[in-house]
């Protein structure tokens, strides 16, 4: 079971580290604009606005950070719609959200096995969140879009985590302490996939999705969004389940 992939996907390498930092920027200019008025933006003000706020020399250097077209990028984006306007110019919008009585919830679960595995792009959207069963931890919904490769996905993980207790170091007793340093090995063993492991996204929203679905297991939650999970605040970080 599946979803269609835009074959623009496959142009664009979604697994760049960049990526993650464009669609951010992309995203803030976008609203910003949309708070002039603005519905539909051309793709060439957003290239031009994105190249200057990122510190890109020049085309060739923007589109060597894409692996590809800045078209074919905004095209690979799942939340992006986009079209040719009546002078011929490619112009896209963020998709709003989805109204929450048409929201399908979804379970999808990838056997993480192989390098491709690692490197296979996971678009998680704001209201998903991600467990790893076999070590009980958690990755939270947080009120944002992260477009990702699995591996990239787990290494902010261990970053923000690492970040988090050295920031805050007093707030954790030595054995707290202990135990994520614990957390941050065994995921450090995931990434060096020293054994086979299991990557599970739960989406209330039904609109996460992978670059390929061909080994992804989608289940097909209650039908009716609960309560709970609708009056849910966004939680930042991550969560070593108890």
């Amino acid at each position: 079971m599946g979803r269609p992939i835009d074959p623009a996907m496959f142009k664009v390498d979604m697994s760049h580290q960049e990526m993650e930092r464009m669609l951010s920027e992309l995203e803030q200019w976008y609203s910003m604009a949309a708070q002039e008025g603005a519905e539909w933006i051309t793709a060439a003000a957003a290239a031009s606005w994105l190249k200057n706020d990122l510190g890109y020399e020049d085309d060739a250097e923007f589109e060597d950070a894409l692996n590809g077209s800045f078209d074919d990028f905004l095209k690979a984006m799942p939340h992006l719609e986009t079209k040719i306007d009546d002078q011929d110019r490619l112009v896209f919008k963020i998709r709003p959200d989805l109204p929450m009585e048409e929201w399908k919830p979804v379970k999808m679960s990838l056997r993480v096995a192989t390098r491709e595995d690692l490197w296979n792009v996971c678009f998680k959207s704001q209201h998903a969140r991600v467990e790893i069963p076999e070590m009980e931890f958690e990755i939270s919904q947080d009120g944002k879009r992260h477009i990702d490769s699995i591996y990239n996905h787990i290494a902010g993980a261990i970053f923000n985590l690492g970040s988090q207790v050295s920031s805050a170091s007093g707030m954790y007793s030595n054995d707290q302490r202990e135990k994520i340093g614990e957390c941050l090995d065994e995921l450090n063993r995931h990434l060096d996939l020293e054994k086979p492991w299991t990557w599970v996204l739960y989406d209330p929203s039904g609109t996460s999705m992978f670059q390929d679905m061909t080994r992804v297991v989608v289940e097909d939650m209650e039908a009716a969004v609960p309560e709970a999970v609708a009056a849910q605040p966004p939680s930042a970080g991550m969560d070593m389940i108890d």
